[in-house]
């Protein structure tokens, strides 16, 4: 982590940065947070993670301790005073006391993910639990994530890099970071949004540009045993861009490569994350 942070509204090391005891995100996990891609010292896809905060502080009744246009000079702000030209930029947006505004956090850290994970795809399990696909928090990114961060740890205990929530019918909802699309008989797929997940940023980008790219995609129910027919899989999330997934519990896909799509949906992401 960078040392510089700001918190609700004032720039002070790391080291300085305090919360209430009473703060409500810190006793219940009530609160929202965004995890931004630095690329160029310039925050990527940044009004729609505002846009999706915005959404969220409605839903959960959150408060700002800034004003709302006050929020985008703070974020660049912030990777301004950390020299950041490339990382990951997490706001942190807690309830705070009761009766109070929220307490918000801007943080830094280095970009977690190298040039070698992209060549060797990632390696998926199942996770233990289910996502409730009913649940009215399951399309929000709460500050509680504790069933997301359990099972990506059991699958790293495994050896994979990501686990995979099915929904309480059994279909695919996401990875526990992640959004899942599969190639499957020319069409691009990802499960839908009422199938349990978070709809990501990078989700929807990917959508818009397979239309741009005249390429078939859909969003439905999916079955897992649909990964087994998949012709090539990928994950995606905000630092992630687009992952290729190369095999989920044990089993190969593509033969354990990347395939055509994925690499052809990388780049044209990439390319956009460059001018954005």
């Amino acid at each position: 982590m960078y040392g510089t942070v700001c918190l609700n509204g004032r720039f002070v090391s790391a080291e300085q940065a305090f919360i209430p005891a009473a703060d409500r995100g810190f006793l219940f996990g009530y609160g929202l947070f965004e995890t931004v891609l630095i690329n160029n010292a310039r925050p990527v896809f940044w009004p729609l993670h505002r846009r999706r905060l915005a959404g969220g502080c409605a839903e959960l009744d959150l408060t700002l301790p800034v004003a709302e246009n006050e929020l985008d000079h703070l974020v660049q702000e912030t990777i301004d005073r950390n020299g950041a030209a490339t990382g990951a930029l997490r706001l942190s947006l807690s309830a705070g006391p009761a009766g109070g505004a929220g307490t918000l956090l801007l943080t830094i850290r280095p970009l977690p993910y190298g040039p070698a994970e992209y060549r060797r795809g990632f390696k998926a399990c199942f996770a233990a639990a289910s996502r409730n696909e009913k649940s009215p928090l399951v399309r929000l990114k709460t500050l509680n994530y504790l069933e997301n961060l359990l099972a990506r740890s059991r699958a790293r205990r495994r050896g994979m890099d990501e686990a995979l929530f099915l929904n309480t019918a059994g279909g695919l909802a996401e990875g526990s970071a992640s959004n899942l699309f599969l190639v499957k008989n020319g069409c691009l797929i990802t499960p839908d949004i009422h199938q349990g997940l978070l709809p990501g940023i990078t989700r929807r980008a990917v959508l818009e540009l397979c239309r741009e790219l005249g390429l078939p995609a859909a969003e439905r129910p999916v079955h897992p045993a649909e990964l087994a027919e998949a012709g090539e899989c990928f994950l995606t999330n905000s630092l992630l861009g687009v992952m290729p997934l190369v095999a989920v519990e044990g089993r190969l896909i593509n033969r354990g490569r990347p395939g055509s799509w994925t690499e052809k949906i990388a780049a044209a992401l990439n390319e956009q994350r460059e001018i954005e």
